[in-house]
């Protein structure tokens, strides 16, 4: 996923309580991505045997079920304003924002012309890892949020543990 800055989700921008625009920020955000995930795996791309071997030593279980589904723009549901609004406070859109790559459980989406090499596989592969260890992909996102808002992003210890893949496979 994408950086954010964490002091910008505190602004002034986000409407009514926090705890209550997270919520159903959440809420709409999930069930979105749940159509992203039915979408990606009905025309993802399996994973080549290299890339299955990669996923299981990541310690995947179900890496059969990977798909990579390659866009010119990693998705987002951007016509809703306020979800919109919430994406560019969270760091997830906006101007100067590329979004390379994203797991939406177990499908990747890569945006085309970025170079899915081995470690940045890893990294991806590692967030595919975490939704099925977190059990959906509703748990992992709100996980997720929270820990952008409290560590940002170069700290969460999701990020950690996926920048340690990019690190552990490259080369």
């Amino acid at each position: 996923m994408l950086a954010a800055d964490s002091q910008s989700v505190h602004a002034s921008a986000i409407p009514a309580s926090q705890d209550e625009f997270l919520g159903r920020f959440m809420d709409y955000y999930v069930r979105w991505a749940e159509g992203i995930e039915e979408r990606g795996q009905a025309t993802g791309e399996s994973l080549d045997p290299d890339q299955a071997r990669l996923a299981a030593d990541i310690g995947i279980k179900h890496a059969e079920r990977v798909r990579l589904v390659y866009v010119d723009e990693v998705p987002f549901p951007t016509d809703n304003p306020e979800i919109r609004a919430a994406g560019e406070k969270f760091g997830f859109i906006g101007p100067g924002i590329i979004n390379n790559a994203q797991a939406f459980g177990y499908t990747i989406w890569v945006r085309e012309g970025f170079s899915l090499d081995r470690p940045r596989l890893a990294h991806e592969l590692v967030h595919v890892m975490q939704i099925e260890r977190s059990g959906s992909f509703a748990a992992y996102a709100r996980q997720y949020v929270l820990e952008l808002m409290q560590f940002g992003h170069e700290k969460s210890p999701l990020e950690l543990e996926a920048y340690d893949a990019n690190r552990r496979y490259a080369g």
